[in-house]
């Protein structure tokens, strides 16, 4: 791989004793490292991991490597709706027949998801927003009826 895209082999096996040492350190004293850890505690990885796994790393080792594209897994925004699912004006007033489910309404999960919470927020809030607009129609068409 480092021959392929012409990356210094020294790059790379300086890179794995920088992070055998950050693992050996951690294991040894995983309550002082000078960093906040990611989920809680103290790491001494500046990136808060905590966690280091398959070690020693070494350059001689058989790796799968994979050129990863950043793409959108998870909208964290949306629409703001109600426990209707109405979706709601900046001011807090309903938009009548207008209904949010999933990633297309925002702040059900507050500042973070917990991995497979998105199923359980299209689910639900798919049956709601169903049941609220059938709801909607059923009066509209009564009004129309009358």
């Amino acid at each position: 791989f480092a021959k392929e895209y012409n990356i210094p082999l020294a790059n790379i096996e300086a890179t794995f004793k920088d992070y055998n040492m950050l693992a050996d350190k951690q294991t040894k004293d995983p309550e002082n490292g000078p960093y906040e850890a990611y989920g809680g505690g103290k790491s001494w990885d500046k990136w808060g991991k905590k966690f280091f796994h398959n070690l020693p790393l070494e350059t001689s080792d058989a790796f799968h490597v994979a050129i990863v594209t950043p793409v959108i897994h998870y909208c964290m925004g949306g629409l703001k709706i109600n426990g209707g699912a109405e979706c709601m004006t900046a001011d807090d007033k309903v938009i009548g027949g207008l209904y949010g489910a999933g990633e297309a309404a925002g702040g059900i999960h507050g500042n973070n998801r917990l991995g497979g919470n998105s199923l359980l927020d299209c689910v639900v809030f798919g049956r709601v927003s169903g049941r609220s607009a059938a709801r909607f129609f059923t009066a509209q068409n009564i009004k129309y009826i009358e």
